[in-house]
């Protein structure tokens, strides 16, 4: 009986120590377990989603458009001290394979100050540009991109607004790829494929792998539900759909989350594309990459009950993926470096950087070779050492961009005028793009 009692006893003192010591095993842990959450949400973000849309986009049926379909539309052009570059861009809009009856040019002009308006009225006196018909409209003075498109949307008759930038320049196709889409009443909106024109520039390639990306990205995208947003050099969406919002500075992200809120699709094409110089420099690097994540975070602040409270493919998979986990990855480093020194286990932190090397590296090869199978750039990226370390250096660079965007954003520091950056003007030779 007395050892009978004391097995009884033994084993009620293990299952107490089993059940107490477990939360204690798993706390002293949990730092392991979010390592691993993190490392995960790093890749997916990098590598995962990228070959995810990848996939889905090689998969996808070519899309069956009627050609015959082609609506009137006003192509919006806000201007601010456009001097350098405005005459080439009303140039290559003529060069346009569509109806001339069948668009519109309206220059929204914001205040400039040097001959942007002279260059403009003398344009529409040339007989070259005699079957365009080209509208110059003025504001008092300089309110923003979003108030530019607002205002000039007023003076469209156009059932479709098409905006883009006066440094840009399209391939002759834009509007017979972008224009068919409409014909179906789900659509909301269509975006184009932005180019890197200069992309025999060092620093403007490295941005070239990005945009590569964002072209795989959408195709993905717009397959599986509808393209995350539309490019600010290159969107068109229907006139009584959405308004810019004039305290937003990315406002094609920002009319991008109102399309599909009113429950339209987003499409993509990447056949319809637009060309634009990068920076050239660093600082002007930092100037527009910058402003751009600043404008991300203040429109997801706008838009995170959307965001929340909305369950679609969009909501929970699109948009986190591409646009939110982009402005917390600078803090998911982060973590990840302070969770080394919780640790403080050397041969865990080598396990883990071996492991988290090797995937990435295996991850990359297969990108890049998803990759090659796209009609991207007029310079396919190189797999290299020289053009890997590129690509890293960007990378870093915009992680660092990120954490500078958030320091302005909380303390205010910003406007919704967009600053230039002059080492994206002026643009020469654009009509042998």
């Amino acid at each position: 009986m007395l050892l009978q009692g004391a097995r009884r006893r033994r084993i009620a003192t293990s299952i107490i120590c089993l059940i107490f010591n477990t939360p204690v095993r798993i706390i002293m842990n949990i730092e392991i377990v979010v390592l691993i959450f993190l490392s995960i949400t790093i890749i997916w973000q990098f590598f995962g989603y990228p070959i995810f849309t990848a996939f889905i986009a090689l998969r996808g049926k070519p899309r069956i458009k009627d050609y015959t379909y082609k609506p009137f539309v006003s192509i919006l052009v806000p201007t601010f001290n456009e001097e350098k570059v405005i005459e080439n861009r009303i140039k290559n809009i003529n060069l346009l394979d569509y109806p001339k009856d069948k668009f519109e040019v309206l220059i929204v002009d914001s205040g400039s100050t040097d001959k942007t308006i002279e260059i403009l009225y003398e344009i529409q006196t040339k007989s070259e540009f005699s079957d365009v018909k080209i509208k110059i409209i003025r504001e008092d003075k300089r309110k923003g991109k979003a108030s530019a498109i607002n205002f000039g949307k007023k003076y469209a008759h156009g059932e479709i607004i098409l905006v883009t930038d006066a440094n840009s320049i399209f391939t002759n196709n834009v509007l017979l790829e972008m224009m068919p889409y409409f014909k179906d009443p789900t659509v909301g909106g269509v975006g184009g494929r932005l180019c890197v024109a200069n992309i025999d520039d060092k620093t403007a390639a490295r941005a070239a792998f990005y945009w590569d990306l964002e072209n795989i990205m959408r195709i993905g995208e717009a397959s599986l539900d509808s393209a995350c947003l539309f490019q600010g050099e290159i969107n068109a969406w229907r006139k009584d759909l959405v308004d810019a919002n004039p305290e937003i500075i990315s406002e094609d992200l920002d009319m991008s989350i109102k399309i599909r809120q009113k429950n339209y699709k987003i499409e993509y094409e990447p056949n319809a594309i637009v060309y634009e110089p990068s920076p050239t420099t660093v600082p002007d690097q930092i100037i527009q990459r910058k402003r751009t994540c600043i404008g991300t975070i203040k429109t997801i602040f706008q838009h995170w009950k959307y965001i929340i409270f909305t369950w679609n493919k969009y909501t929970s998979l699109i948009l986190p993926s591409h646009k939110i986990l982009a402005v917390i990855s600078p803090f998911i480093l982060i973590s990840i470096g302070i969770l080394y020194l919780v640790i403080w286990d050397l041969p865990i932190i080598l396990v883990h950087i071996i492991i988290m090397s090797l995937i990435i590296i295996f991850l990359y090869i297969i990108l890049f070779y998803l990759l090659s199978n796209f009609k991207i750039t007029r310079k396919i990226s190189n797999f290299s050492l020289h053009s890997i370390l590129n690509i890293i250096f960007y990378v870093l660079l915009i992680e660092y961009l990120v954490l500078l965007a958030w320091k302005d954003f909380t303390i205010g520091k910003y406007s919704e005028l967009w600053e230039k950056v002059e080492s994206t003007r002026p643009f020469p030779e654009m009509e042998s793009l």
